[in-house]
């Protein structure tokens, strides 16, 4: 196992590579969430801490989909300070609502989709994560019911409870089925595979959070490693597989370390959101990286043994008691980074 400590990137000429052949010798990745978009500051913080990529988002939205030119100054911006721009994160919702529902007009949405892809391309940015949630709630895509559940120390968690959330009111869209949602999904992965493919762009689709279904009388169909499996064999494809979301695989009854080997051996993990949990459906409460139901070291050796060579980042990571708040993200986030990276060493280079 070959490993090298990412330099300045004064160094790189010494050695004759450049950043990309840098990362390429690390098997496993640490990464850095720039999801609500990328700052120098951000890259700077990730930088110090060892990350080597960057998941990334918060492009502007007027055009419908991402222009080349935005995509290609924030891959540039990541590479200033050394790090790679492995994926760009969270197609806004208003972009895809009528794809996720069968509504007029989906075709234009899909023509867009497309575009985005073929410019994610040519600016050399190798994967889109996204999901097939239909409805974003006032706490984003991942319902819960409540966002100041107290943890350890006093710290902030966001939790779920079903029974709180099972009289939520129907939308606009009234019910929807099972069955309509998959033939919604697969009239969307045969339009973008093929261009993902022509492109050389992976599209990794996050599990629906919580995976439980219905919320508000619409469907969550990737709730469980069998929907997941429906999901990679629906359109094959080396370019679409999956955004694995490990606290939302842990919220779902069955052993996350059985779907990472499961996946990761179909090369179908594309990166991961590395957090934990505790309890499972119906009701569960995020926690700190360290505490929760799931063994994470038991799950980065099973990333390790099916060789999986992507970046892993925090993912809803909770809020501490400093003030500012963006203080308080920032530390929480360091938390996370320091005991990823001390895992990844551990399993890989036995220290």
């Amino acid at each position: 196992m070959c490993r090298l400590s990412m330099p300045s990137a004064t160094l790189f000429p010494k050695w004759g590579l450049d950043v990309y052949s840098i990362i390429e010798v690390i098997t496993m990745k640490l990464g850095l969430d720039a999801r609500g978009g990328v700052t120098n500051e951000l890259l700077d913080f990730g930088a110090q801490l060892g990350a080597t990529d960057v998941i990334g988002g918060g492009l502007p939205e007027e055009a419908g989909y991402w222009e080349y030119l935005d995509l290609l100054r924030i891959r540039t911006q990541v590479e200033a300070v050394g790090m790679r721009l492995f994926a760009i994160e969270n197609l806004p919702q208003h972009w895809m609502d009528k794809i996720k529902l069968g509504l007029p007009g989906r075709d234009e949405q899909l023509d867009n989709i497309c575009k985005t892809l073929q410019n994610m391309g040519a600016a050399g940015i190798p994967v889109l994560g996204y999901n097939f949630m239909p409805m974003r709630s006032r706490t984003g895509y991942a319902w819960r019911t409540s966002g100041d559940t107290p943890g350890r120390g006093g710290a902030r968690m966001s939790s779920f409870d079903h029974h709180l959330a099972r009289n939520a009111p129907l939308t606009q869209y009234g019910e929807v089925s099972d069955d309509e949602m998959w033939a919604n999904f697969e009239y969307f992965l045969k339009a973008v595979v093929p261009v993902a493919e022509q492109a050389g762009v992976r599209i990794g689709v996050h599990p629906d959070d919580p995976p439980i279904s219905p919320l508000a009388g619409l469907p969550r169909i990737l709730r469980s490693h069998d929907s997941l499996q429906k999901l990679c064999d629906l359109v094959p494809s080396k370019h679409s597989g999956i955004e694995f979301c490990q606290g939302t695989v842990a919220e779902m009854p069955e052993r996350v370390v059985d779907a990472i080997r499961k996946f990761g051996r179909q090369d179908k993990i594309f990166y991961v959101h590395f957090r934990n949990v505790s309890g499972t459906v119906p009701k569960f409460q995020e926690t700190f990286i360290d505490e929760g139901h799931v063994d994470m070291r038991e799950t980065m050796q099973a990333y390790h043994e099916i060789g999986f060579d992507g970046p892993f980042i925090p993912d809803h990571v909770p809020l501490l008691s400093l003030r500012p708040t963006e203080n308080a993200k920032f530390a929480s986030e360091a938390y996370a980074m320091g005991y990823i990276k001390a895992l990844i060493d551990e399993v890989t280079l036995g220290r």
